[in-house]
């Protein structure tokens, strides 16, 4: 990669200056995995001394977590616009847009998919407080578009997926984000089981499994995302 420098002396440039820390250590983590990140090393590509780049990222973990909240809040971004993008009261339309735009953003930013969900990086603590709300933002929309199809009556779900554990209820009530929106446990559970079956497919494809085992992996993920919209009553007409 080329040599980027970089005038640490201009305190008016530090957001270029920080946004090329990111690319340098994205850089390396597409290289040589997240958990090799190396500020040093980052440094020597920048073409400035460890103590000056300290001057924005005090350690590994805080440059780590500021690429964590990046990418979080990135996905969510892609997710909301292509909801948003839909009439209100489409909700399959909904589902379905948000579902694409989960996948296309992972697919065309496989480095930083696997860093917010891949291996955990050894050592590495996220701190709840940054961490947290960004990855709440990627499960908003999917589950108020649950609530709202439910509300109107539109959402179904067959009844062997439906949680009655007492245990694991709990677990999904303490997991609610509202947003001032009286969501359930049962909305939760069905937002987190749709985000199970969309990792499978997307981790697969990004590792690399997907075609010795599928084939065709495109058409293999619209046949099992119609499988699982049909069954919540939430599969567009013109779905293709």
């Amino acid at each position: 990669m080329a040599r980027i420098k970089v005038d640490t002396d201009d305190d008016g440039k530090r957001g270029a200056i920080v946004n090329r820390i990111k690319e340098v250590a994205r850089s390396q983590m597409r290289e040589v995995g997240s958990a090799s990140i190396s500020l040093r090393a980052i440094a020597r590509e920048l073409d400035i001394t460890a103590p000056a780049l300290y001057r924005y990222y005090p350690d590994r973990d805080a440059l780590i977590t500021d690429l964590i909240v990046d990418a979080f809040n990135a996905l969510a971004d892609a997710v909301e616009a292509a909801d948003q993008a839909q009439p209100p009261d489409h909700y399959a339309e909904r589902m379905y847009a948000a579902i694409h735009a989960y996948r296309t953003w992972a697919v065309e930013h496989p480095t930083d998919f696997l860093l917010i969900y891949g291996t955990p990086i050894p050592g590495y603590v996220a701190p709840r407080d940054q961490t947290v709300p960004a990855v709440q933002r990627t499960f908003v929309p999917f589950v108020r578009i649950l609530f709202e199809a439910d509300q109107a009556g539109v959402l179904t779900v067959p009844a062997e997926d439906e949680v009655d554990d007492p245990a694991m209820r709990a677990h999904f009530e303490a997991l609610v984000y509202t947003e001032g929106v009286p969501l359930s446990y049962w909305h939760m559970s069905i937002a987190i089981d749709v985000w199970h079956r969309l990792y499978g497919l997307i981790m697969l494809h990004i590792l690399a499994h997907s075609p010795a085992t599928v084939g065709d992996v495109e058409a293999y993920y619209r046949l099992k995302v119609r499988h699982m919209l049909k069954d919540m009553n939430l599969l567009p007409e013109n779905f293709e």
